[in-house]
C-alpha cells in the first residue's frame, strides 16, 4: 500500500525530530531547475504568481535565493511540514520503526521537490503545484512532473500490492494521470465527515488533520491490508459503509 499527502505551506524547521536517519532527493536535478525558474522573477512577481501578500512573497524570495547555499537549513519532509495534516501526522514523535514504515510506504508530493519520502532532506520553499509557472516541459507544473510522478508512482505501486491510499488533495492528486497507472491498481480515497443539523458535512480544516491522522494510523498500525484502513478510528472517526462506495471510503464523527 502507498499513502499520498500533500504538502503544507506553513513549515518548521526549528523543533527536534525522532531520528537522525535521512535519504537523499529523489527529485533533486528537478527541484534545482524550478528554483533557477523561480530566481529569475522579483517579489511582486512572486506575489503575483503565488498570490501572496508582499511580506509573504519576500520571504518566498529569500527562500529562493538561499536555495543552493550549503548553510540553508534542511530537514526531513514529513517533520518539516506544519499543516493542519502533519499535526495529525505528528512525525516528530515517530518511533524507528515508524519512520522505516513512512518510508516504505508514505509519498509527499511537491510543486517543486516532485515525490518526497519522509525521510528525504529538503529545505525552506513555498510553491503550490496549481502556480502557473512555465517551464521546460510546458505551461504549468502539472505538465512538468506529470509524466515523471505517474511512472514514479507506478513503480511504487508494482512492487508493493497495487494500493494507492490517496491522502492528497486533488490539486495535488491529479498530477498523477490515473488512465496510465498500472493495470489492477486499487485507488481509495478517504473522505472525512462531521455530523451536524443538516446531515453530515465535510470540514475543510478537520479533513486536512484527519488526512494525516490515517496516514498515522496506517503507518503506527503497520497495516497493509486495505480492510485495516476500516479500523480507522482516531479522534472519534469511524467507516460508514452506507456512505462509502468503492472508491470512496467515508469516515465520521
Amino acid at each position: 500500500m502507498i499513502l499520498t499527502l500533500s504538502p503544507a505551506k506553513m513549515l518548521d524547521f526549528t523543533s527536534d525530530v525522532s531520528t537522525k536517519k535521512t535519504s537523499q532527493l529523489l527529485f533533486e536535478e528537478n527541484s534545482v531547475e524550478i528554483n533557477d525558474i523561480l530566481r529569475d522573477l522579483d517579489v511582486n512577481e512572486i506575489s503575483s504568481l503565488m498570490k501572496v501578500n508582499p511580506k509573504q512573497a519576500l520571504e518566498v524570495y529569500q527562500y529562493i535565493q538561499a536555495f543552493d547555499m550549503r548553510r540553508t537549513s534542511r530537514k526531513q519532509a514529513a517533520a518539516a511540514y506544519n499543516g493542519m495534516a502533519y499535526l495529525g501526522l505528528d512525525a516528530a514523535t515517530f518511533t524507528s520503526k515508524d519512520w522505516d514504515f513512512a518510508q516504505d510506504h508514505l509519498v509527499i508530493l511537491s510543486a517543486l521537490y516532485g515525490a518526497l519520502r519522509p525521510l528525504d532532506m529538503i529545505k525552506p520553499y513555498r510553491l503550490e503545484m496549481q502556480a502557473k509557472l512555465a517551464n521546460s516541459k510546458g505551461k504549468d507544473l502539472y505538465e512538468y512532473w506529470g509524466r515523471d510522478l505517474t511512472e514514479y508512482l507506478n513503480d511504487r505501486l508494482s512492487t508493493d500490492d497495487n494500493v494507492w491510499l490517496n491522502l492528497s488533495s486533488n490539486e495535488y492528486s491529479k498530477v498523477i494521470n490515473k488512465n496510465h497507472l498500472c493495470k489492477g491498481v486499487k485507488i481509495i480515497t478517504p473522505v472525512f465527515k462531521e455530523q451536524s443539523l443538516q446531515g453530515y458535512k465535510q470540514v475543510t480544516v478537520y479533513a486536512k488533520k484527519a488526512r494525516g491522522m490515517m496516514a498515522r494510523f496506517v503507518i503506527q498500525k503497520r497495516i497493509k491490508n486495505i480492510e485495516g484502513i476500516k479500523l480507522f478510528d482516531s479522534e472519534g472517526y469511524s467507516f460508514s459503509p452506507n456512505l462509502s462506495d468503492e472508491k470512496e471510503w467515508v469516515f465520521v464523527r
